[in-house]
């Protein structure tokens, strides 16, 4: 049964939502100072395309989450958890190593010390992988299933506000004092939300199952933590594990790909990191916040097959926009037309892609299921990124722009089989 606007919209405005808009405020920030700032930090400096591509694969710790997920899904911290509940206690426990390896990549510099450098990013990366392990079954815990809609797109709201505050301000911090300001600021806000986790984002009702020590029982505690989420997952999808699989793995390819090539793009089209500031950060992650809500409305009127296959098509469509933007060179306005579709398009493409990961999932593994599909969802892809900088030197940013919107045709085809089925069973 279709569902009206007015009413898909009234479905944003509930208290719990706005618990989860926080959490996905939590998530962007640091994941933020992993992308655009330090690429185009890394180019400033004078470092190769080559290497910023190759130290793109810093956010692979994201998608390797699933590796220790089932360890913070049963593991309680000693005397927080009792305070603070498991969850809230990883919770903050993760935000504050977040905030101290962001005060360690301020204190770096690329030109002198890169490896350091790069071990304080990759403490970011863990700290905040393992934060959004925590975040990830939180918001799907703390939600009805019928509300998943819409609180994706609510943390997807959180997560790209927060994520704008780390381009848009890290940007005109860097240009007004230097970089190493930029990140010491991102850290100290890291601590800010930490305290107001404290305060204010509740431990979520659910039953925990009884403590299976490591030590005493190391058999039983891995059956219990990765061969029983994956066996649930396996069993439950087994009649079309294999396609769910191939969507999963394939849906971000177009996006992730290009990615770590659009700072270094941006820098040397001529765009200054005001401009990019301003029209690739402020304005673009503005658009993406009404991509991803869109999404959200989406999947409340429709089904998240039929968002999903949407948001495939654009995100194919408007990578070439790039390719356009190639030719035309600096120009502001060509610029902003080129964000605005890219934007749109990955936000709710993006609100689809996390809606459906969730919907996948069992409550009873929540963050090791949302893990594992979240790695494969983000893992092929980015190893793919890692070698845009390659490609851009073997062949130049026009056929790397219309490579990378080549590469989601099988997200496409994909998702109009699932449309197709979807389709079959309703008539049916």
């Amino acid at each position: 049964m279709m569902v009206s606007w007015k009413n898909s919209l009234l479905g944003y405005f509930q208290p719990r939502l706005l618990v989860v808009l926080f959490l996905g405020f939590c998530a962007g920030l640091p994941y933020g100072m992993l992308i655009d700032p330090l690429n185009f930090w890394l180019s400033e400096s004078g470092i190769n395309r080559t290497t910023i591509g190759l130290l793109s694969w810093i956010t692979l710790t994201y998608s390797f989450k699933a590796a220790w997920s089932p360890f913070i899904d049963r593991f309680r911290l000693p005397v927080l958890s009792n305070f603070l509940g498991q969850r809230r206690s990883w919770l903050i426990f993760s935000q504050i190593l977040i905030s101290f390896a962001l005060l360690g990549m301020a204190s770096s510099n690329p030109n002198e010390s890169l490896g350091i450098l790069v071990i304080f990013a990759l403490a970011v990366g863990f700290s905040s992988a393992t934060q959004d392990i925590c975040i990830d079954a939180m918001r799907i815990e703390l939600v009805d299933e019928r509300e998943l809609g819409e609180a994706t797109a609510m943390y997807q709201g959180g997560w790209r506000v927060a994520f704008m505050i780390s381009q848009v301000a890290t940007f005109f911090i860097a240009s007004f004092f230097d970089w190493s300001t930029a990140y010491a600021a991102a850290a100290f806000l890291m601590l800010a939300m930490a305290l107001f986790t404290v305060k204010k984002v509740p431990e979520p009702e659910r039953v925990l199952k009884d403590y299976i020590s490591i030590v005493n029982e190391p058999v039983l505690w891995f059956k219990e933590s990765y061969l029983e989420p994956f066996g649930d997952l396996s069993k439950r999808l087994k009649g079309q594990l294999f396609f769910i699989i191939l969507l999963v793995v394939t849906y971000r390819f177009s996006d992730i790909v290009l990615g770590p090539m659009a700072m270094p793009f941006y820098n040397e089209t001529g765009f200054t990191k005001e401009e990019v500031a301003i029209i690739t950060n402020a304005f673009g992650i503005m658009v993406t916040l009404l991509g991803a809500f869109a999404g959200g409305l989406f999947i409340y009127r429709f089904n998240i097959i039929k968002t999903l296959l949407t948001g495939a098509i654009l995100v194919c469509l408007t990578n070439l926009a790039f390719a356009v933007l190639d030719i035309i060179g600096h120009d502001l306005m060509a610029l902003t037309v080129t964000i605005a579709l890219d934007n749109f398009s990955q936000g709710l493409a993006g609100t689809a892609l996390i809606a459906y990961l969730s919907s996948l999932t069992n409550q009873n593994f929540t963050a090791t299921q949302y893990a594992l599909l979240f790695l494969l969802a983000t893992v092929p892809a980015k190893f793919l990124a890692g070698g845009s900088g390659f490609i851009v030197d073997l062949v130049g940013y026009f056929n790397f722009f219309i490579y990378a919107a080549c590469m989601g045709l099988p997200a496409i085809s994909l998702s109009l089989y699932f449309n197709k089925r979807a389709n079959q069973h309703i008539v049916s």
